[in-house]
């Protein structure tokens, strides 16, 4: 006993240290992009194709877009991190190269990133937020974001994006849930919204997708599908697959490690008090139950480890979809000091129980007897 909870003393910081460890693997951080204030985004025209193992997307985006006035200036800014050297960008169908914002921007001869004030003025208070869902939001600066710069008349222009994602992996359930993510909320930063269009092809995977979408207004999530919006539909749009489990996981998990754990305690109390009674039937003038002792000791433990062990099997069955991301369920033997002298004194009681009732046979036996 001692062994024990000097290991798990031993052992807590770290593992506590290592729980904390956020249950999203992240993938690629993609978004719609910020605009200057002299120009208006009329169209986005978002294509995603998942590959066949929905481990990467190949995203091809259309901004069309239409400038008040004419020259040398930076009509949009990516925020792009991570992403693979494969971000090809062109404008009017011809090539542009991207470059990285420096970070003394305000600095720059002819203020170049005149027309994004909204982003590092005042109000911003040195950084953007930028919402990934209705409840989580990012913050970062302007030096982080992409940008190109081009000669561009007043009018129309159609600035394409072609790159590859990585796919998000979330943890945090039993099985792993993937996704492709797209930040659509930079569009709250610009100063008219046209219209969306969003088209989903998923010709080369045969997995069940799903979407914070809504119904598709035409084509269907096993083929192509594609949803019209003439206003922000989410801050951030999701792609989403999830792994179907067998049978008997499901199971499993519908009756819960907590149940199989209750059913496990019940069935190890049955079993060692049907034990115990059995001891007393044929050694009922022994001071001390071995069968009693031994068990107080044993059950506790059993049933703590099978607790923990449940969760270990039913990863097991769910297979390398498993999540595995449950805590440190071993630190439940740290009940183990509480739970065993609590059990001990119930069992206690019980074995008294059957002594006194031994007794009781035995004195009116011998009264029948003296009669």
């Amino acid at each position: 006993m001692k062994v024990l909870s000097s290991l798990c003393l031993t052992l807590l910081p770290f593992l506590g240290w290592a729980n904390m460890a956020s249950p999203v693997e992240e993938g690629t951080w993609t978004a719609s992009p910020f605009i200057n204030t002299h120009a208006d985004i009329m169209r986005e025209h978002i294509r995603i194709i998942p590959d066949a193992a929905f481990k990467t997307a190949r995203f091809e985006v259309e901004y069309h877009i239409r400038v008040e006035q004419r020259g040398r200036q930076i009509p949009l800014l990516f925020y792009a991190p991570g992403l693979r050297e494969d971000f090809s960008v062109w404008v009017d169908g011809i090539p542009i190269s991207l470059d990285q914002v420096p970070p003394h921007y305000n600095e720059l001869e002819g203020r170049p990133f005149a027309g994004f004030e909204y982003l590092y003025g005042e109000k911003s208070g040195g950084g953007v937020d930028l919402d990934m869902s209705e409840n989580e939001q990012i913050n970062f600066e302007l030096s982080e974001l992409k940008f190109f710069e081009a000669d561009l008349p007043a009018g129309a222009h159609v600035i394409r994006v072609v790159y590859n994602a990585e796919r998000w992996t979330d943890h945090s359930g039993w099985v792993k849930a993937y996704s492709f993510r797209y930040a659509l909320s930079p569009a709250q930063y610009w100063r008219s919204f046209g219209t969306l269009e969003i088209t989903l092809d998923a010709t080369q995977t045969q997995y069940p997708l799903a979407t914070n979408l809504g119904t598709p207004d035409s084509g269907n999530l096993q083929t192509e599908a594609t949803w019209f919006f003439d206003s922000l539909p989410v801050p951030m749009l999701e792609i989403r697959y999830q792994p179907e489990i067998n049978g008997l996981a499901r199971t499993l998990l519908a009756v819960s490690p907590e149940g199989w754990t209750l059913m496990l305690a019940v069935l190890l109390v049955v079993l060692h008090i049907f034990a115990m009674k059995r001891y007393r039937q044929h050694h009922p003038e022994n001071r001390f139950s071995w069968v009693m002792i031994t068990g107080s000791i044993l059950v506790p433990l059993l049933v703590l480890l099978g607790y923990t062990y449940t969760y270990e099997l039913i990863d097991t069955i769910i297979g390398p979809e498993a999540s595995r991301y449950h805590g440190y369920t071993i630190l439940v033997l740290f009940l183990y000091p509480v739970v065993l002298p609590a059990y001990f004194i119930a069992v206690k009681i019980v074995d008294w129980y059957f002594i006194r009732k031994w007794r009781r046979q035995h004195s009116n036996s011998g009264a029948t007897g003296s009669l």
